[in-house]
């Protein structure tokens, strides 16, 4: 999509693409978190084994692909269309911290609808849970925005995306190998 008549590119395949994949490495850390987390406070009525988990796994991971594309393009490209049009305004229109600044606005607006859904449907949270909730997309929105954020300046350039995308995936590679070794000597410590 362009700007109303500038002829600048707002939203393309690219960030969607690049802010799917980085919701999608967020959502793989929080999984290897739960997993670790899971490995450390068993269950007290014994184990449910995790063959079932690697059999499913192919399919969770293509179900979270298709969540990541969506939550992209309702959240993440909205926030850079906000921050091009809070750069334009207040200047400093390319800045890096524009997308980090507009998430907040993004998360809050999405906390409110659902807010406003689950209370259509009577059921209501302490406003903390709005809290946290607002936070924790606040914080996954500003962390997939930034490489959207690189994506569309280099279509913008004319330059090839992928490097954009192997580096972040790299990046992610590498976050997660650390936390999956981590889990692993934490639940070696553990149970030894």
């Amino acid at each position: 999509m362009r700007a109303n008549g500038t002829g600048e590119v707002v939203w393309t395949p690219a960030a969607l693409v690049v802010g799917g994949a980085a919701l999608l490495a967020e959502a793989a850390v929080a999984v290897m978190a739960l997993w670790a987390w899971g490995m450390t406070h068993p269950h007290p009525e014994g184990e449910d084994g995790g063959a079932l988990f690697v059999l499913v796994l192919p399919l969770l991971l293509a179900l979270l692909g298709v969540v990541a594309l969506v939550l992209a393009a309702a959240l993440v490209l909205p926030a850079l269309a906000l921050a091009r049009r809070a750069g334009g305004r207040w200047g400093r229109k390319g800045a890096w911290w524009w997308p980090v600044a507009a998430c907040p606005a993004v998360a809050a607006a999405a906390v409110a609808g659902g807010g406003a859904v689950a209370a259509a449907l009577g059921g209501t949270g302490a406003p903390a849970v709005y809290g946290w909730w607002w936070l924790v997309l606040s914080a996954a929105l500003a962390a997939a925005a930034l490489p959207a954020r690189a994506a569309n300046q280099r279509v913008a350039r004319g330059r090839p995306v992928l490097r954009v995308l192997l580096a972040g995936c790299a990046g992610v590679a590498g976050v997660t190998a650390v936390a999956g070794l981590a889990a692993v000597l934490v639940v070696g410590a553990v149970l030894a």
